[in-house]
């Protein structure tokens, strides 16, 4: 601002009005720049909420509980037997009743069926159907995939077009008709090339992929883990390590292990901090099969918790419940002969 009263050369007073006046005639105007979008003071928000989290949480880390290891013999134990009325196409569990007893669930080409322990009789708890138009065209191996989502368990088979959500109401299991493809982990949906076994294509596909959430390091540092079963049967797993909980989570660890089955889960059973790779092997439908069980990172071969063959039958499906409400997860593993409607349930104790 220029004050009243002071003395100003005539030279600046031109300056100021020439700077003042339009662009001369012929010169090329520098053109205005458009305000910004809303998408971009979108942006500068949750960037500078994302900032504010990220400093609240190195001001104040949170409280971490290490895993209190628990003693797991490793030995298998025959559970029971069950005839599903139709072959087994995947297993998995969780305690979706909410009475602190977990549930194994059965997928087949036709149903799924919730299984459960009462005193130590292995029984079937309830049954839902697959209903909707038939898949075509239809694989020659029936695929299926069984996976809990917020309380829902979301089961697909290559029989049917559509996804089943499955759920208890009262003591009654129910279904309702859920959406087309194969949920692999929460908010992944993997379809099956049309007419094969796999999921996407013959470069990339896989046969599977399972998610675990909730598992801790053995500092209490929260972890997440990924396990998919490439077309060459290998089982390539990432680990994520987590800021707090699953907030801020960052690639951390890989894993190989080659020759492995369709079957296959991860837990930490005994609490030691090194989740579990639980898997079976890779031989053809009918040959003797085999169970092992390794720490993520262990070398097979050298450092297996369990390495069990199972000569009549192949290991179907492989899940983890906490079948007898003790705060110990039970791995199960399901072994039928090719074919066959009626499973034998292992316990590995």
């Amino acid at each position: 601002m220029i004050r009243l009263g002071h003395r100003v050369s005539a030279r600046f007073v031109v300056a100021l009005s020439l700077l003042a006046l339009p662009s001369f005639a012929g010169a090329e105007a520098e053109p205005p720049r458009p305000p910004p979008g809303p998408d971009a003071w979108l942006h500068d928000l949750v960037r500078d909420v994302r900032k504010k989290i990220d400093a609240a949480i190195v001001a104040r880390p949170p409280k971490l509980n290490p895993p209190k290891q628990v003693a797991v013999h490793w030995k298998l134990a025959k559970l029971g037997s069950l005839d599903l009325g139709s072959p087994l196409v995947t297993l998995t569990g969780a305690d979706l009743d909410g009475d602190g007893k977990g549930e194994l669930y059965a997928v087949t080409a036709r149903d799924v069926i919730a299984i459960g322990v009462r005193g130590k009789k292995l029984e079937e708890l309830g049954r839902v159907a697959f209903v909707g138009d038939a898949a075509l065209p239809m694989p020659r191996d029936v695929v299926g995939s069984a996976t809990v989502d917020g309380g829902v368990l979301v089961a697909s088979v290559s029989t049917f077009t559509r996804s089943l959500r499955v759920a208890w109401k009262g003591k009654t299991l129910t279904a309702t008709v859920g959406e087309p493809g194969f949920l692999m982990c929460p908010g992944e949906v993997a379809q099956l090339a049309p007419g094969r076994n796999y999921f996407g294509d013959a470069t990339t596909g896989h046969y599977g992929a399972r998610c675990r959430s909730g598992l801790v390091e053995p500092d209490g540092r929260a972890i997440r883990v990924r396990a998919q079963l490439t077309l060459g049967n290998h089982l390539e797993i990432s680990v994520e390590r987590c800021v707090a909980g699953n907030l801020g989570c960052q690639p951390a660890t890989k894993h190989d292990y080659p020759a492995a089955g369709i079957a296959f889960e991860i837990a930490d059973v005994d609490r030691d901090g090194k989740p579990e790779l639980i898997y079976t092997g890779a031989g053809a439908p009918g040959d003797p099969d085999l169970i092992k069980v390794v720490s993520l990172g262990d070398d097979e071969k050298k450092h297996a918790k369990l390495r069990k063959s199972f000569t009549a039958g192949g290991v179907a499906g492989v899940a983890v419940s906490d079948l007898d409400g003790d705060g110990v997860g039970d791995v199960v593993a399901a072994v039928r002969i090719v074919g066959a409607t009626r499973v034998d349930m292992w316990r590995l104790e």
